[in-house]
């Protein structure tokens, strides 16, 4: 029982040395797209959309999960494993698809970002394009904590809240809203960089036992960073919910509008 007992304590210390990649794929998809898609459900609809980042954040942990899983097994990203097993025609449409598909995503990072920094310190687009780039990480991490201390300074109905999180609702004229939700949380690009990120590891891909052991970490750093992502998104909401569908300004679908 003791040497059981001193295994598992190991393996939970263990743990830590294996969380990172999918905190860096939670980074990928806090940006500003995600809070405007956020602001906009909670600002309109209150706490009745809070359903769509539990079901995308379980959708995500499955996919980012399975790409992790291709990383390990294979020691291949998923751009790699197409062109070696699809052929080149069906490859090239998927490739191409995804790149324009990973373009979108990061233009819409890099300007959201932008936008922000003009509102905050008058610094013109273009600037804060470049700037953002090379600083996203930081300002992503530190929005993200503040939105959750901003809940404990509102007054949030809970009890609606808990309702939102499991009960599927679609209101009238929403479902854009709901697709923008879910595709701010489940992108591509984060797909990619999982499958490749995961192998930094340089784990030694002949051992079958320790590749099953590497599998067990990946799963327990991909639920607990997306349980993270889930958290900063709900937070998003509520705190949407609470500061303006509460007081009827339900028409807030931008960061400039909602920050004015």
């Amino acid at each position: 029982m003791n040497k059981n007992n001193r295994k598992e304590k190991k393996d939970n210390l263990n743990i830590l040395k294996f969380i990172g990649p999918g905190l860096l794929v939670t980074v990928g998809f806090i940006d500003p797209g995600n809070w405007a898609s956020n602001i906009a459900a909670g600002s309109g609809y209150g706490y009745t959309l809070l359903w769509m980042v539990t079901l995308s954040t379980i959708m995500l942990i499955i996919l980012q999960h399975n790409a992790a899983h291709l990383g390990i097994v294979t020691g291949l990203c998923l751009s790699e494993a197409a062109s070696r097993y699809i052929n080149r025609t069906l490859k090239n449409v998927i490739l191409v698809t995804a790149v324009a598909a990973a373009i979108a995503t990061a233009m819409a990072e890099i300007l959201g970002g932008a936008i922000a920094l003009q509102m905050l310190f008058h610094i013109p687009i273009k600037v804060g394009s470049m700037l953002i780039e090379k600083l996203i990480m930081l300002f992503v991490s530190l929005i993200g904590f503040c939105f959750l201390i901003e809940i404990c300074m509102v007054k949030i109905d809970w009890g609606a809240a808990a309702t939102g999180w499991v009960k599927p609702v679609f209101p009238s004229h929403a479902m854009p809203v709901i697709m923008s939700v879910l595709g701010a949380v489940v992108m591509p690009h984060n797909l990619f960089l999982h499958s490749e990120i995961i192998q930094s590891r340089k784990w030694n891909l002949k051992e079958e036992a320790l590749i099953q052991r590497q599998l067990k970490f990946e799963f327990k750093d991909t639920l607990f960073s997306m349980i993270i992502g889930w958290a900063i998104n709900s937070a998003m909401i509520l705190m949407a919910a609470a500061t303006f569908y509460q007081r009827g300004e339900n028409h807030v679908d931008d960061l400039t509008t909602a920050g004015s």
